[in-house]
């Protein structure tokens, strides 16, 4: 198969899982953990090296998740003393283990084709490459199979603790009254997380990692609240931003990583911006209508307010009489007259307005 077909499906698939593990964080408004993680896990993949001297051996990804646990227990430890919020903590603690990562590695892998800067950028189109053999018939990328286990063993947990995972993410009070252990659930879970950043650092590196973990579940965050559906939108939006990323990296003959980045971040800006209820456009209509609906409602009132319900035909007021009450600039007058007289809630005769029935109506029910 061609290299572009894998460079595709390794995107896609490490999409997918990232996607999934993400939207758990995005949830509990731990999004950052992430980007902790994915520095935090550099010394335990040296240290796991260093011992094993093996770069594929699967023990380097437990070394590493172990790191992202460690990661996160010295934030909450730092947290627990309330001298720093939870940010500050995070940043102390990933900041100072990725640099420690960073010295172990030019100390002691001079010799050795390991760097940090294959871990940041990572490079999805050489990730394909490397391929695995079974006697004579080429299986496919390396990197494939290993975020397919990833995805494997995510899914696996969300379909078999799914009740427990939701209560985790959206009242941890509620399991713990429960029976559940939402605290060592949710360590179980940074694991993951841990595991599926190892995974996906040679193919992906730890900027497209972060990136897919938090731009499409924060996008299917905004448009919807429902777990189940979250994680759909997610992982559409996810595969989405890979398949354009790949192909835009193809066009342009670049590495792909940074397209698939841009191409979930554009995918977020629009979902911010155009969500039904939650985008920036559709809170600016109903703000819109909201501000209208007061000024309409303020015109009828006034008229209301200078007439009885017997006599409503008989109190007409001109419209220099309405514009000097309400104190309005002209343009916001007019455009609530008009629509005050579309809807039918007031009459014009000859020069002057009155209120109808409906316009009543409306009011009272509003105000009452």
């Amino acid at each position: 198969m061609s290299l572009v077909f894998w460079t595709l499906a390794i995107a896609l698939i490490t999409a997918v899982t990232c996607a999934l593990c993400g939207t758990y964080l995005v949830v509990k408004k731990e999004a950052l953990v992430s980007e902790g993680i994915s520095h935090a896990v550099l010394p335990g993949i040296i240290v796991g090296y260093l011992v094993f001297q093996d770069r594929s051996s699967p023990l380097l990804i437990l070394a590493a998740a172990a790191t992202g646990l460690l990661m996160v227990g010295l934030v909450q430890l730092i947290k627990r003393t309330r001298l720093v919020d939870g940010d500050a903590s995070l940043g102390i603690v990933f900041s100072a283990m990725f640099s420690g990562g960073v010295i172990l590695a030019s100390q002691n892998l001079r010799n050795v084709h390991f760097h940090a800067q294959c871990i940041i950028d990572g490079n999805l189109a050489t990730a394909a490459l490397k391929t695995v053999q079974w006697g004579d018939v080429d299986l496919g990328p390396q990197a494939f199979w290993m975020m397919a286990l990833t995805l494997a063993l995510v899914l696996t947990f969300i379909l078999t603790f799914y009740k427990e995972l939701k209560l985790m993410a959206f009242d941890e009070s509620l399991a713990r009254s429960m029976g559940f252990r939402p605290v060592l659930m949710h360590l179980v879970w940074l694991g993951l997380v841990s595991i599926t950043t190892v995974s996906a650092f040679e193919a992906a590196g730890s900027i497209l990692v972060v990136a897919l973990m938090i731009a499409p579940p924060a996008a299917a965050y905004l448009l919807t609240k429902n777990l189940f559906p979250m994680l759909n939108w997610s992982v559409v939006i996810a595969v989405a931003s890979s398949v354009v990323g790949v192909y835009a990296g193809y066009h342009l003959d670049i590495s792909p990583t940074g397209p698939i980045a841009l191409a979930a971040g554009l995918f977020f800006l629009g979902v911010a911006l155009f969500a039904p209820g939650q985008g920036i456009y559709s809170r600016w209509q109903l703000r819109r209508q909201q501000k209208s609906s007061v000024f309409e409602q303020l015109l009828l009132v006034q008229l209301a307010g200078k007439t009885d319900h017997a006599a409503a035909a008989e109190t007409p007021r001109s419209p220099e009489s309405l514009f000097r009450q309400v104190a309005w600039s002209r343009r916001q007058f007019e455009a609530a007259l008009g629509r005050c007289l579309e809807r039918k809630w007031i009459l014009r005769q000859g020069q002057q307005y009155l209120i109808t029935q409906d316009g009543r109506v409306h009011v009272e029910k509003d105000l009452y």
